[in-house]
């Protein structure tokens, strides 16, 4: 496939934009243009025809990567997506996210220090016979073998909760009390306190005399996502 196609680099942090745009360059892409928001990235497309869009999941407060992904998609029906973030799945965004757009390549952040994965995965965004229809369950790190900054065990008992459970769990690591995360999930504060108790027990998470498991339980979900702290929505 030749190289010299389009690229739009989305991400709201500027070091992480410079070695994108720095990496792609030396693979031989053309980075047509940059943006740390998704307004940012919409008006890009008055000034430039991207083959292809490296979206940041996690763009902060307001639209994530996601939205910005179907905003392009329904603008430009045929631009690759290449979705980079430091979540294992994009589950871990929270339950009311959309999908990805169909197609969408999904990259875990520190797979890309290899060039070479950052890369391929933009190839497999323009070849229609490579592509990956992803699903709530189901993602692709471009066939590159990504290493992970969790631990296996977490990650396979993290696969065993349901949507419910990491949305619950979400909130907590975001601060909310169980009454505010009962409001935001229609379900009784008993509910919330069952569901905690259960992503404890699933998780396997051993809880001291001096810990308090909702601390414990924001700790898993920062260590498992890559995250500072989640977001508070």
């Amino acid at each position: 496939m030749s190289k010299f196609k389009n690229v739009i680099v989305i991400d709201d942090d500027l070091f992480t934009r410079t070695m994108l745009k720095s990496s792609l360059e030396l693979s031989g892409w053309s980075v047509v243009g940059e943006a740390a928001t998704a307004p940012e990235s919409i008006r890009l497309l008055r000034t430039c025809q991207p083959d292809i869009a490296v979206v940041d999941l996690d763009l902060g407060e307001g639209p994530t990567g996601v939205d910005v992904a179907h905003a392009l998609r329904k603008r430009l029906p045929g631009i690759g997506i290449v979705m980079l973030s430091t979540y294992e799945s994009p589950r871990y965004l929270g339950q009311n996210q959309l999908p990805l757009p169909e197609g969408s390549i999904y990259l875990v952040k520190n797979s890309v220090a290899d060039a070479a994965v950052l890369d391929r995965a933009l190839q497999m965004s323009l070849d229609p016979t490579a592509l990956v229809v992803l699903s709530k369950d189901t993602y692709t790190s471009a066939e590159a073998g990504s290493s992970t900054s969790a631990d296996d065990s977490l990650k396979k008992a993290m696969s065993k909760l349901s949507d419910k459970q990491i949305e619950t769990m979400r909130l907590v690591a975001a601060g909310h009390s169980n009454a505010e995360i009962s409001r935001r999930l229609w379900v009784t504060e008993a509910s919330v306190e069952k569901s905690i108790a259960r992503v404890i027990k699933v998780l396997n998470i051993k809880v001291g005399k001096e810990q308090n498991q909702r601390i414990v339980l924001a700790q898993i979900y920062h260590q498992i996502t890559g995250a500072v702290r989640a977001r508070r929505d």
